[in-house]
């Protein structure tokens, strides 16, 4: 080939130059074409992002900015603020199997979907969100906070925290804070609550629960890594616009605790559990009681929440986190019953129940309660006028007891793996592997000790 630069045509009759690094050029960019082309042969569609609040995102920890050290807010000027709305990571595609192997099924191995715990900051008249925390600790001490945002009555967003510590042999002590929304403060990514001296902080990989009044301290810091166990409560089984997020089950906590009756902070590790739940709706107007089941053994970690509605519309699903068959969750496609077999206690227009047979695939078995510990009117704490605009159709209260559960989980047992490239499988080894999986179904009992949360929106009366 001469070496000489060589003139070709263009299709347009334009005629220039070519060089022989041109024709190189030309090459290596078909090769990069047919590349990408392999690359995407067989790849599923990217799923749609609807760009509402609660979707997924990504699962690495994002630069937030966390809570700032005590006396400073984090809101301030200074402070880098959440960079957000950047598209959630996907795996990639994974590769076609060989034409000679028949597919066997097999777990799925995707990463679960990150949920985000922001504020959704709704706007409807009636709308409400709560962050719930509960939290054990190996001192004995129990705690249950609530973080809410309502619109009930003036303005929008106005907030109130509550809380109770619970020590063996004394009654529960209350602490409480409430705000309208220009007086406390939301992190622009959304993530920290400070209103006066109730924090909660919702940054990962680690939330932080801080109560700083004269009276009380607490200072708990808890797991909140991405990955952690979490879940969100499938839509079947709730409400129509209700929404309830597991985000944290059963994490490992540590830090301190001073009580009114204590001389010096209390220095303490424990375990938490942080369900996020909102609603567009008057809560009261979906559901007529709630029912939240926490429970905790060295091995397992569980949650369960039984529902009733207006009727005889009744929802139930459990979320259960085991070392030896990981996360374990009620099947959509199998209705979940908690059949209430007792009633117990002499309130008529609050009657609470002694026990649930559970019948919700994989679980079953029965929730047995025992003795009340905590019971109060939530409406107490918050101020008039709000107190009056909520009562108009909610007479709540919310009952604390311990919990006994004795489930039976059914676990599907590990399902052999595709063979190697090359290999090939007979029939008869594949309908042998399906014949052992639908035989040899494997059971694991628990036995979990745990608290229960009732709350009723209204006494049977007005039901």
């Amino acid at each position: 080939m001469s070496r000489k630069r060589r003139e070709v045509r263009r299709e347009d009759g334009v005629r220039r130059r070519a060089t022989p690094h041109h024709g190189m050029l030309c090459v290596v960019l078909a090769l990069s074409l047919l590349r990408a082309a392999a690359a995407l042969a067989g790849a599923p569609e990217p799923e749609p992002d609807d760009g509402r609040w609660g979707a997924a995102v990504d699962a690495t920890p994002d630069r937030a900015t966390r809570a700032a050290p005590s006396g400073l807010r984090p809101d301030r000027a200074d402070l880098e603020p959440d960079p957000r709305g950047a598209p959630p990571l996907r795996p990639e595609p994974p590769a076609p199997a060989p034409a000679s192997a028949e597919r066997i099924p097999t777990r799925p191995s995707a990463p679960r979907k990150v949920l985000d715990p922001a504020a959704r900051l709704l706007r409807e008249d009636d709308a409400s969100e709560a962050w719930t925390l509960f939290i054990e600790l190996e001192s004995g001490h129990r705690i249950t906070q609530r973080f809410l945002l309502s619109n009930a009555g003036p303005g929008e967003h106005n907030a109130v925290a509550i809380g109770h510590l619970s020590e063996p042999g004394r009654a529960p002590f209350r602490y409480e804070n409430g705000r309208r929304r220009p007086r406390w403060t939301l992190s622009e990514d959304r993530l920290f609550f400070d209103i006066a001296a109730s924090h909660l902080d919702l940054h990962r990989p680690r939330g932080e629960l801080r109560i700083t009044k004269e009276d009380i301290e607490i200072r708990l810091f808890f797991d909140f890594a991405a990955q952690g166990p979490s879940s969100r409560v499938p839509a079947e089984r709730l409400p129509p616009g209700y929404h309830v997020d597991v985000l944290a089950l059963g994490a490992a906590t540590q830090g301190s605790i001073k009580a009114p009756w204590m001389d010096r902070p209390l220095e303490s590790k424990g375990r938490a559990w942080l369900v996020h739940t909102w609603t567009e709706k008057d809560e009261s107007d979906l559901l007529s009681r709630r029912v939240e089941v926490f429970g905790r053994t060295r091995q397992t970690s569980f949650y369960g929440i039984q529902l009733a509605g207006r009727g005889d519309w009744q929802s139930a699903w459990a979320l259960a986190s085991d070392a030896e068959h990981g996360m374990i969750e009620s099947r959509i496609n199998v209705p979940g019953q908690w059949n209430q077999s007792a009633i117990r206690g002499t309130s008529s227009d609050y009657p609470l129940p002694g026990a649930f047979q559970i019948r919700d695939e994989p679980f079953s078995g029965q929730i047995t309660l025992g003795q009340e510990w905590l019971r109060f009117d939530p409406l107490e704490v918050i101020p008039q006028p709000f107190r009056w605009f909520i009562r108009r159709s909610s007479q709540p209260q919310e009952v604390w007891a311990d919990a006994r559960i004795e489930v039976t989980l059914l676990v599907t047992p590990e399902i052999p793996p595709l063979p190697n490239a090359g290999e090939t499988t007979s029939a008869k080894t594949v309908e042998g592997s399906r014949s052992r999986r639908e035989t040899e179904d494997e059971t694991a009992k628990r036995s979990v000790t745990g608290v229960a949360s009732i709350t009723f929106l209204n006494p049977t009366s007005r039901r």
